[in-house]
């Protein structure tokens, strides 16, 4: 197996502290669960992207979860990772920032929905 799939696997099992089992065969899909979701996974890619210095393919986010949800790990790190070395000195904070965007989306999103539109 793959050395990048392998670190992209155990980057899953620590984020979910070791929750998830899964393996290079294990379909994107099925990761998702009540103590795994999309922040979760945009989290494992983040932390992905900054240990080894590269970056997935623009495409992957502006595509819809749905698009490589049938994929496995390892085609899905075949699709959509770049192996180019990042040379930005900003490539892991705009990457983290990036992160930072979603988080503040999901948790506004969640006190909407508990405190209703008011909560503006």
């Amino acid at each position: 197996m793959n050395y990048l799939v392998t670190s992209f696997i155990s980057i899953l099992h620590f984020i979910s502290e070791d929750l998830l089992q899964c393996d290079e065969s294990t379909v994107i899909g099925e990761l998702f669960c009540d103590e795994f979701d999309d922040l979760d996974f945009e989290l494992a890619l983040s932390c992905f992207e900054a240990t080894h210095k590269v970056a997935f393919f623009e495409r992957l986010w502006e595509c819809d979860p749905e698009e490589y949800e049938d994929l496995s790990i390892e085609q899905f790190i075949e699709t959509f990772l770049d192996p180019t070395e990042q040379r930005d000195p900003l490539f892991v904070t705009k990457r983290f920032l990036m992160f930072q965007e979603s988080l503040t989306k999901a948790l506004t999103e969640e006190a909407e929905g508990q405190y209703g539109e008011d909560f503006n």
